[in-house]
């Protein structure tokens, strides 16, 4: 569909940066995918669940804190599960999606001088901003996707002895997908806001490391208790998913908000800057 002007939408834009981010994307996938049915592996196992308790006892309370805290013991299966779904490496993962994937279509582009060849192709800056959001979004929510298709996967493989209970883990799967847009809309903010992408790298790590260690040092300090809520991973709420089996609606709702004011206040700064190099 085109209009006197050119395109309603450029989908050749589109089309062309998900062609260029999807082998990164499949990668990562692959890992997470791939991890998951590793810690399911080791999990169903009694003897191999004892020795993975015996070796997180030994590591120092903050990291115990980081993999599950005081949930950890034999006989919770679910808490032993999830063990894949916040393990720092996963993590890793995720950030290095979510921080490259903006900040490359958006300050990567300006900082090499190809967004101004893209914008005289009768394409718009919102447009530009648009096609970004939509990949980095989709993107991280899709990696959320393939972590619990790795869970069902691994559960129709090995035997554990008892019920997975699947929904559970969707339900943390769907609370972990808006923690993930949240922070690519985080990283996409940052990429708009900035020309050059080593900047807008560093303060897209940077604000996703101090949302982490804010939680952990929380769960482990107890008198920092009050900057819980400061940080975005605090409302990946897996209490009242695998404890009190009920959506953690209130938590949902912070981060769909934080996710949509981080979008529209990247579109706005995006909009209203001058790229000209």
């Amino acid at each position: 569909m085109k209009s006197k002007d050119g395109p309603l939408f450029p989908f050749s834009l589109l089309w062309f940066w998900f062609l260029s981010i999807l082998p990164a994307w499949c990668l990562i996938a692959l890992m997470i995918f791939l991890m998951q049915i590793a810690v399911c592996g080791i999990v169903h196992d009694n003897q191999n669940v004892k020795t993975l308790l015996s070796f997180i006892e030994l590591l120092p309370p903050i990291v115990k804190s980081a993999l599950g805290g005081e949930a950890l013991q034999v006989g919770n299966l679910p808490a032993l599960i999830a063990i894949g779904y916040n393990h720092p490496f996963v993590l890793t993962l995720y950030m290095l999606f979510a921080v490259a994937v903006p900040t490359g279509l958006l300050a990567g582009e300006v900082q090499k001088g190809t967004m101004e060849l893209i914008l005289s192709h009768s394409v718009t800056k919102s447009q530009v901003y648009i096609c970004a959001a939509v990949l980095t979004i989709v993107g991280m929510m899709a990696l959320v996707l393939v972590m619990f298709m790795g869970t069902v996967v691994a559960t129709s493989v090995y035997d554990f002895g008892e019920p997975v209970p699947l929904f559970r883990f969707f339900q943390a799967a769907v609370n972990g997908g808006l923690c993930a847009g949240a922070v690519g809309a985080v990283s996409l903010l940052s990429g708009a806001s900035f020309r050059r992408r080593g900047t807008a790298v560093g303060l897209a790590v940077a604000y996703i490391m101090i949302n982490y260690f804010l939680v952990i040092l929380t769960d482990w300090w107890p008198r920092m208790k009050w900057l819980d809520a400061v940080s975005l991973f605090h409302y990946t709420n897996g209490r009242k998913v695998f404890a009190l089996h009920v959506w953690p609606v209130s938590e949902m709702m912070v981060l769909a908000s934080v996710l949509l004011i981080a979008v529209i206040a990247g579109g706005i700064i995006w909009q209203r800057r001058d790229l000209s190099l």
